[in-house]
């Protein structure tokens, strides 16, 4: 009797059983990603930092002035969804350049519009905070994935924290974009295309053939990118229907295609509703404005002219992708357990390999398609991150089994979690940008003449709140300051030398925003030689310019600042670029500098 009673005092409770304790981690890892996310959302303090969040902003921006325009009657709800070129909600208006997808557009057009918002400050909030709260969303659908594929719940939750916890994550969570967008269609398609591939009835597979081409739809309504997903969704039906006996199989197969298709179909032209003609619903002949964007897009990606195209021309290779994207993208301690993984699976065979297939397939389409396109940015390799977590998870059931592996289970977490608050505290503080026009305001007179590099580049200084003034001081207000341009990124020519020559000679300042300009240009000097030159007499003193600021953040890992200054420009470009600023001193010669320019184009030519 008494042995039964100590007994039961050590019998956990009911409520603390093991799948009560796996849903409360599940929870906390959730809170905690949000968390995450959440905190950094105002990363620019107005200053509107992102051109794409800007051009993603003025389609939202002309689309709530429409609506505002409306009266009573003027348009039926069907026609706000589907009447292409008419509606307000049509991001394309106006022959406008809109080559993303529309249901992030309009998600939040929606939102806001129902919420009675109007400025655009507070729309942009919305469309972070929305985007922060879908990631976190994800987080729970990677769980999901790699509890459903792995068949095993430690594996979901090591999934879901590698996840939370990448910096490429937080990252477009707090930006306005399409990309996290597609990321949560991704993942949530990934679920529903795993579990059809797990489904022993008829009935449950055709279900599940709806729900996953249902939501390859939904993401490719996101982002074009997302037409791999309905291959995926392919693939899972295959794998489910070839292990079930040949009766009807041929069948049977051909209605789960069919199926998905049509919910494919189905849930893209409702969630993006003007990249067809229409009227109505049923006008399936695509826009002419939908065919001309991303006609001109794809001249845009391959114009050698196009300056944010010259980072990758001059020589940003596959290897240096990949770097980037471990140490980055996925983190350090991601990275080393995805390739122990991928050496652990391929030694010993998955656990369960048909339900690796689909996000295995999805993993290996979308890093093919990133790597090997002329733009390998960090954002296009995204839809890919949950499933590179889910695989970076499949030992962790083996190490969960011993109390050693535990003990470098709870290591890796912590490692993880202090790269990943790398990301947080560069959006929880100021940005470089914001820091740099501060500075300029407190630390210049009026009449002060700055010379930005370029148009293609947010130079300073960018709208920020002064001490004490609630209101954003905007560049040159009250003539403080006058700003000129020297365009850099033109062709090399004589006629250049002499506008960098005279406008160095009107300059008190000159402002090296970011690294947008120095970097490709210095690497294509057989291109810019005289340009390269300009930059290497500037940063030696021969200009008699001296570095009065600088403003280097690197990636912040517990007070230490590590360099990826030879990261991928849209990395850092947005939300903590370098910032240099020079004086200029008494001993500066126009003449000169001009002739030294020419020189340097001469023996360049």
């Amino acid at each position: 009797m008494l042995q039964q009673s100590v007994s039961a005092v050590h019998q956990p409770p009911v409520w603390l059983s093991k799948r009560m304790l796996t849903a409360a981690a599940c929870l906390l890892v959730v809170t905690l990603g949000a968390f995450l996310r959440l905190v950094g959302t105002n990363w620019d303090e107005g200053a509107n930092l992102h051109p794409d969040e800007r051009h993603m902003m003025f389609v939202v921006s002309d689309t709530m002035t429409g609506l505002a325009a409306l009266k009573p009657g003027d348009m039926s709800l069907a026609e706000l969804w589907f009447a292409t070129g008419e509606s307000p909600f049509d991001p394309r208006q106006k022959e406008r350049l809109y080559v993303y997808g529309e249901l992030p557009h309009l998600a939040v057009s929606g939102t806001a519009w129902l919420a009675g918002m109007s400025g655009w400050p507070e729309v942009l909030r919305l469309a972070r905070t929305m985007g922060a709260v879908l990631d976190a969303y994800t987080i729970l659908a990677v769980f999901l994935l790699g509890t459903l594929a792995l068949r095993s719940a430690p594996a979901g939750l090591g999934a879901a924290t590698l996840y939370a916890l990448s910096p490429l994550a937080i990252q477009h969570a707090n930006f306005f974009t399409v990309d996290i967008w597609l990321t949560a269609a991704t993942a949530w398609c990934l679920v529903a295309a795993t579990m059809l591939v797990r489904a022993r009835s008829q009935r449950a597979a055709l279900g599940w053939a709806a729900a996953s081409g249902a939501l390859a739809g939904i993401a490719l309504a996101c982002k074009l990118p997302g037409l791999a997903l309905f291959g995926v969704v392919v693939v899972a039906i295959v794998v489910n229907y070839r292990g079930r006996g040949a009766h009807r199989r041929l069948a049977s197969l051909a209605a789960a295609l069919a199926l998905a298709l049509v919910f494919t179909c189905v849930a893209f032209r409702l969630a993006c509703p003007f990249t067809f003609q229409g009227p109505g619903i049923f006008g399936l002949a695509l826009a002419p404005n939908f065919i001309k964007g991303y006609a001109e897009m794809s001249h845009v990606v391959l114009d050698p002219g196009f300056p944010p195209n010259w980072q990758w021309i001059a020589g940003y290779s596959p290897a240096r992708a990949l770097l980037d994207l471990g140490i980055w993208g996925l983190g350090p301690v991601t990275t080393v357990a995805l390739v122990a993984s991928l050496a652990l699976l391929a030694w010993r065979g998955p656990p369960s390999w048909p339900g690796l297939l689909p996000l295995a397939a999805l993993a290996a389409a979308i890093t093919i398609y990133w790597i090997s396109g002329p733009i390998p940015a960090l954002r296009y390799v995204m839809p890919a991150l949950p499933a590179l977590c889910v695989i970076a998870a499949a030992p962790f059931p083996w190490l969960a089994a011993s109390l050693t592996g535990r003990a470098l289970l709870a290591l890796m977490v912590v490692a993880a979690g202090l790269w990943g608050l790398g990301m947080v505290t560069l959006h929880s503080s100021t940005n470089s940008r914001v820091a740099a026009s501060r500075w300029l305001w407190l630390n210049t007179q009026p009449g002060t003449v700055l010379v930005n590099e370029t148009p293609w580049d947010d130079g300073l200084p960018v709208p920020v709140r002064l001490s004490g003034k609630p209101e954003l001081a905007w560049a040159g207000q009250g003539e403080h300051f006058e700003l000129l341009t020297f365009g850099l990124e033109a062709p090399d020519n004589e006629e250049k030398a002499a506008k960098i020559a005279k406008l160095l000679d009107q300059a008190d300042l000159v402002i090296l925003s970011s690294e947008r300009m120095r970097k490709p240009i210095t690497a294509l000097a057989s291109r810019f030689p005289m340009t390269s030159a300009y930059y290497e007499m500037l940063g030696s003193g021969e200009l008699c310019f001296e570095r009065v600021y600088r403003d280097q953040r690197g990636y912040p890992v517990l007070g230490f600042a590590f360099s990826d200054r030879s990261a991928q420009e849209p990395w850092s470009v947005y939300d903590h670029p370098t910032v240099e600023i020079y004086r200029k001193l008494g001993c500066y010669e126009r003449q000169r500098t001009q002739s030294r320019l020419i020189q340097a184009l001469a023996n360049g030519s």
